[in-house]
């Protein structure tokens, strides 16, 4: 298991984690890369939040990320 608070949050480690992350990790076969996939995408996602859901980090998300799991860019819940 990981450890949130260790994760570095800054736009270039997002875009490293968004870079290689297996964004099609849920339809794993294979319960050691679902558990991979799910943990990594926890830590995207406590970059996003560290990084306040700014613009640059949505657009910095959503340039890797295939068009299902593209962010808006604006929203009330973020």
């Amino acid at each position: 298991m990981m450890n949130i608070l260790s994760i570095e949050v800054s736009l270039e480690a997002l875009e490293n984690k968004c870079k290689v992350h297996d964004w099609y990790y849920n339809y794993s076969d294979d319960h050691r890369k679902w558990s991979r996939g799910f943990d990594r995408y926890r830590e995207i996602n406590a970059i996003l939040d560290g990084l306040g859901h700014s613009r640059e980090a949505i657009e910095v998300h959503n340039k890797y990320a295939p068009e299902r799991f593209k962010r808006p860019l604006d929203s009330k819940y973020y």
